[in-house]
């Protein structure tokens, strides 16, 4: 479901309704904005904000008495896509919804594959955030307009294949370890290493550690 632009963001709101709401972000400057944006669902609104899916984890295991997840997707200590893992894991039923600046299909598709109830682009204005709230918490799922579902269902994601010394290299990665420590763990030379990244950075067709991290786990390359 879509929101309907024409609208205004009041009729977004539910100005009554007691709300409790997590934003899993690590940016400050886009946290300050959203979390002024999220203020007008509702005179009643409590705002939780976390930086890290470390941090995400560990609250959700203490409190799960939260009405919605609002959960950026390329956080540096693994991505939204392993805290939603783990809800799933866990048999927490929170519903969560994506930030991300990425308008890739590939990563809707991930997101929803790992159980999110929709995703916004960070690129949305402030009747679009609240419009797929308001949508989500109604029970609905929210699609972001640039995503085509019938073309994205129809389409399959590689999972490349990869030799057992990629994936060891690979789940370090994924673990937040510096090609330094990579080294001293596998009891390999730095040159290798960095072939090693190379070869899955062209595999994993990224550009970054973290974009290789996240496209890793949305992949679940580590669980073959």
């Amino acid at each position: 479901m879509l929101p309907l632009h024409s609208q205004t963001s009041q009729e977004y709101c539910v100005p009554e309704q007691a709300l409790k709401l997590l934003v899993v972000e690590d940016h400050p400057i886009y946290l300050e904005g959203l979390s002024f944006i999220l203020k007008k669902l509702s005179r009643r609104v409590s705002l939780k904000c976390v930086h890290s899916t470390y941090d995400a984890r560990k609250l959700l295991t203490e409190d799960q008495s939260f009405d919605l997840v609002l959960l950026d997707l390329g956080l540096p200590d693994g991505g939204g896509i392993s805290v939603l893992k783990f809800l799933r894991d866990k048999k927490i039923f929170i519903p969560v919804v994506i930030l991300s600046a990425s308008e890739e299909r590939r990563d809707v598709q991930c997101s929803l594959r790992a159980g999110a109830s929709g995703f916004i682009s960070k690129a949305s204005g402030s009747k679009e955030i609240l419009a797929a709230i308001t949508i989500i918490l109604s029970g609905d799922n929210y699609l972001p307009a640039f995503y085509n579902e019938s073309a994205i269902c129809s389409e399959e994601i590689e999972r490349p294949s990869l030799t057992p010394r990629q994936n060891d290299v690979l789940r370090l990665v994924v673990e937040g370890l510096p090609n330094k420590r990579i080294c001293r763990s596998l009891n390999l030379t730095e040159h290798t290493v960095k072939s090693h990244m190379k070869a899955l950075f062209t595999l994993l067709n990224v550009h970054n550690r973290t974009e290789c991290a996240r496209v890793a786990i949305e992949l679940e390359l580590l669980e073959q």
